[in-house]
């Protein structure tokens, strides 16, 4: 799962979390492969957000500062992370990083392998690796800063993590601002909302197993071609939109078929406790052609026992 991985990496990396304005597709460049938002600060202040801020400052954060002396729960506000197929992979993380954590990151940083400081333009910047490496963007999503990462402090209250030199100056050029290239035909689509937790999207394509020809999973693979997440705010509830987009709109209402049917299946599960049952009732799948869309609200206090667990 991407969010996974990208939780694996900040922890390698020493990097923390928290909250700013969120991404729609304007934000974005035109070839984005994915992207990831999440806004940690809006989840400690908004009161849906508690189980996520409780399960990530227990399971996440204490280790973490447990391990480095960083604490997540007070240096960063947000996250947007994308990857696109020219330039490879970026990480931008907002927040009041101080010269402590700073120190104890390049301390990190040089376990990996030498740290070569560099200047841009006054700004100091960072990197660790193969210098001769592209910075494109493989099939799995950090493939290219496992061979070459460039960083920088270089703009107030932003940490810069790119695979690409040429990325990271273009960003310390723009103050640490994406330049996206507004929408168009074939733009990774964005969910948005008023107060948004998290947003991620995908190309899905690139994704299929090649080996497994007549597989389920990887012929719904190979004919979507984008999924989208939204985690969000709605009146003290936490609301779930989730779209896929495919090549082929039986596929769509396949999938929404299939999904209406497990719903059916548990709809009088009498073993299931008042929030889930609740969580089933709320769901709602729509298709409108070759885009399938599940909505759902979900109790916050399910969302805490469920990340618990």
């Amino acid at each position: 799962m991407l969010a996974t991985r990208l939780f694996l990496f900040l922890l390698l990396f020493g990097l923390p979390l928290h909250g700013g304005a969120a991404v729609s597709a304007d934000d974005l460049p035109g070839d984005t492969v994915w992207y990831l938002y999440a806004d940690l600060d809006l989840m400690r202040t908004a009161e849906s957000g508690n189980g996520f801020s409780e399960w990530f400052n227990a399971e996440i954060a204490a280790d973490i500062r447990e391990e480095t002396g960083i604490d997540l729960s007070s240096e960063v506000n947000s996250i947007t992370a994308y990857s696109d197929a020219s330039n490879g992979t970026v990480i931008l993380i907002d927040g009041p990083v101080t010269k402590e954590t700073q120190d104890k990151l390049l301390a990190l940083a040089a376990m990996r392998g030498y740290v070569d400081t560099r200047e841009y333009d006054g700004k100091t910047y960072y990197f660790v690796g193969d210098d001769g490496d592209s910075g494109s963007s493989g099939r799995d999503p950090f493939d290219d800063l496992d061979d070459s990462t460039y960083f920088s402090f270089g703009i107030s209250h932003k940490a810069i993590i790119t695979s690409s030199e040429n990325q990271l100056k273009a960003l310390l050029d723009n103050g640490g601002r994406i330049v996206g290239s507004r929408s168009h035909d074939g733009a990774l689509f964005v969910l948005t909302a008023d107060m948004s937790f998290v947003q991620a999207g995908l190309r899905t394509n690139s994704l299929a197993d090649e080996d497994d020809d007549d597989g389920w999973e990887s012929n719904i693979l190979r004919n979507t071609e984008q999924v989208a997440i939204l985690i969000a705010e709605r009146s003290g509830q936490i609301a779930i939109e989730a779209q896929l987009k495919s090549k082929d709109p039986k596929i769509a209402a396949s999938i929404g078929a299939i999904i209406n049917g497990l719903i059916s299946l548990q709809a009088f599960n009498s073993e299931l406790g008042p929030e889930v049952q609740s969580l089933i009732e709320n769901t709602r799948v729509e298709v409108n052609g070759n885009v399938l869309t599940i909505n759902t609200v979900i109790d916050p206090a399910l969302v805490a026992e469920m990340l618990n667990d």
